[in-house]
């Protein structure tokens, strides 16, 4: 980015330009930027660390440019966020954490990126948000997206173009279908399909009580035959009392 900017400015317009990065350090030198626009860059990649200063920023756009990942804390400090648009990006992956701390936000745009799957974590936890934009995405509607679906259906008012504009996939097919012409039926067979983290939690957890199953039989056995050979027999308690009398 160009430098040097007043210390104190506010409000920054970089659009349509062909900025590659944003300085690990620039909020720390413009802690009271209030609105920030860097649409229509090159920005590939965000660090973590990048927002760490930006507690007064509300506005925030980095719409068109090459944007792949949101980590786990890139905007943790960018608590007073209302706005945050990041449409038109090669977003495929977004931490389910990447929003926390952002309860003031109202309005978020992730549409038209190459996301196939978001976490309901990712969105449940802004309770002012009013508006969303997720279509035109190469959503995947298998059983991962089952309870994104769930959730968009009891949060259709946040959609500003409704549930038709979002489309998926289904795994059988290649062409996609809107939403809106899904029930929660589409997905009635993913209630009885266990992950793979499930099964082998079900095939080591049988496998620890077959072992536990073993060695306390094996226990067992030890303690009865000691107790056999510790304990006198009748006999020996017999031929001790004739001895006695």
């Amino acid at each position: 980015m160009p430098t040097p900017f007043p210390l104190d400015i506010r409000k920054l317009l970089m659009g349509n330009n062909s900025i590659q990065r944003v300085p690990e350090d620039f909020f720390i030198f413009h802690g009271d930027l209030v609105y920030l626009e860097l649409r229509n860059n090159a920005i590939a990649a965000l660090p973590d660390g990048t927002f760490s200063s930006s507690s007064k920023l509300v506005y925030l756009d980095l719409s068109y440019n090459n944007l792949s990942q949101l980590g786990a804390g890139l905007f943790r400090s960018a608590e007073r966020l209302v706005k945050l648009c990041l449409g038109n990006n090669r977003l495929d992956e977004v931490d389910e954490v990447a929003f926390a701390n952002l309860e003031h936000l109202q309005v978020l745009e992730l549409n038209h990126n190459r996301l196939q799957r978001l976490s309901v974590a990712a969105l449940s936890g802004l309770p002012n948000l009013r508006a969303l934009r997720l279509d035109g995405n190469p959503w995947l509607c298998d059983c991962d997206f089952a309870g994104l679906f769930s959730w968009l259906q009891e949060n259709a008012f946040r959609l500003p173009q409704g549930l038709g504009e979002i489309r998926c996939s289904l795994p059988t097919e290649e062409s996609s279908v809107p939403l809106s012409d899904l029930t929660e039926a589409s997905f009635r067979d993913c209630k009885f399909r266990l992950s793979l983290a499930d099964l082998l939690i079900i095939v080591f957890s049988g496998a620890a009580v077959s072992v536990a199953a073993i060695v306390s039989s094996f226990v067992l056995a030890l303690l009865v035959n000691c107790f056999q050979r510790c304990a006198p027999s009748k006999g020996n308690e017999e031929e001790e009392e004739e001895e006695e009398g």
